[in-house]
């Protein structure tokens, strides 16, 4: 599967791990908020590796690793994680907007109040 996504997210598609889909499963308010978290975690290791890129709970789930060694970890690297996702919280998946969570029609989305009206329909 190839997608279209936009220059600033090629970078993060070609860190994809070998045996993982190269799929960023997220809005296109979410690609600005990925493009500088690829940025911070690659100022702390170059060549980290991508698995997953998707939203879960109105929340960005980024899994990622510093090596592809399981025993290597790395704090600095999870906490950039961490706070990009914390941040998705606030930020709408649409629009980049500032934003809130909602529950509709049983999908939890992190929205700006014009999404959430429209998604409300």
């Amino acid at each position: 599967m190839t997608a279209n996504y936009p220059p600033s997210l090629e970078r993060v598609v070609d860190r994809f791990a070998a045996d993982w889909p190269a799929i960023i499963d997220v809005n296109p308010g979410w690609f600005p908020l990925i493009a500088a978290l690829d940025s911070r975690l690659a100022a702390i290791v170059p060549a980290y590796s991508v698995f997953q890129v998707k939203s879960k709970f109105g929340a960005l789930s980024f899994f990622a690793a510093p090596s592809e060694d399981p025993e290597v970890y790395n704090e600095e690297f999870n906490e950039r994680i961490r706070a990009a996702e914390w941040e998705s919280i606030v930020t709408c998946e649409e629009c980049g907007a500032p934003a809130r969570q909602y529950t509709i029609h049983l999908w939890t989305w992190t929205l700006c109040a014009e999404h959430a009206a429209e998604k409300a329909r």
